[in-house]
């Protein structure tokens, strides 16, 4: 079985871009990523793997990006090769601001073909712009895998950070944890503002309570003999 990054990688032509199979491609990323004992280095792992996912997200919309300039630019000599990888190398720098790759792609195709300067730049920014929403609705699965699997691992942090045969330095990493949790589940692309362990320390500081633990049952106060 093909992981991931395999499905996206073995994705080399327009056929098998149009064909592209994004249901399959998440559950095998959610087969990864899903299963084994929450410890704290499972879930620093987990977020690796989820920041490593939505940057082959990205390499795979430049992928089809150059995929795409080729079929729509085939026989228009005004935008080179070698521009054609630049602009697909950086067509997620883009997303924001589609008038200045318009504006960048005119100023080179006018100099070659004054007359269908315009409609080159037409075809490479409606090429961008399919593109980037293809890219933005991957993203938006692979976040919601990360939404969902912090949101399921928030009851063994909680579990871990109440624990009183834990020592206070081990509750107060596991409270950092559950707390990152939470905010992950509030927002998801909270997993690309720093590596996971960044953002938990700067969580819950040194002077901050950590989770308290709840009040012990009758049957935990008393000793057994």
């Amino acid at each position: 079985m093909r992981a991931a990054q395999e499905l996206l990688d073995a994705v080399q032509s327009l056929a098998q871009i149009e064909a592209f199979d994004v249901e399959r491609y998440v559950a095998r990323l959610v087969e990864e990523l899903d299963g084994g004992a929450v410890t704290l280095a499972s879930l620093e792992a987990t977020d690796d793997a989820l920041r490593a996912a939505l940057a082959a997200v990205d390499g795979f919309a430049a992928r089809c990006m150059r995929v795409r300039l080729d079929h729509v630019l085939a026989g228009d000599a005004s935008v080179a090769p070698p521009l054609r990888k630049v602009l697909s190398g950086t067509v997620t720098n883009y997303a924001a601001d589609l008038d200045l790759l318009r504006e960048r792609v005119l100023s080179v195709a006018v100099r070659v073909d004054p007359r269908g300067a315009h409609a080159t730049a037409d075809r490479v920014v409606a090429t961008a712009r399919r593109v980037l929403e293809d890219r933005a609705a991957l993203h938006g699965r692979v976040l919601a895998v990360a939404q969902a699997l912090a949101s399921a691992r928030i009851p063994t942090a909680r579990k871990e950070a109440r624990d009183r045969r834990s020592e206070e330095p081990v509750r107060r990493r596991w409270t950092a944890a559950l707390r990152d949790l939470e905010q992950l589940v509030e927002r998801p692309a909270r997993v690309l503002d720093a590596r996971w362990g960044e953002r938990v320390a700067s969580v819950v500081g040194p002077d901050e309570p950590i989770e308290e633990p709840p009040e012990p049952t009758l049957g935990e106060l008393i000793e057994p003999y």
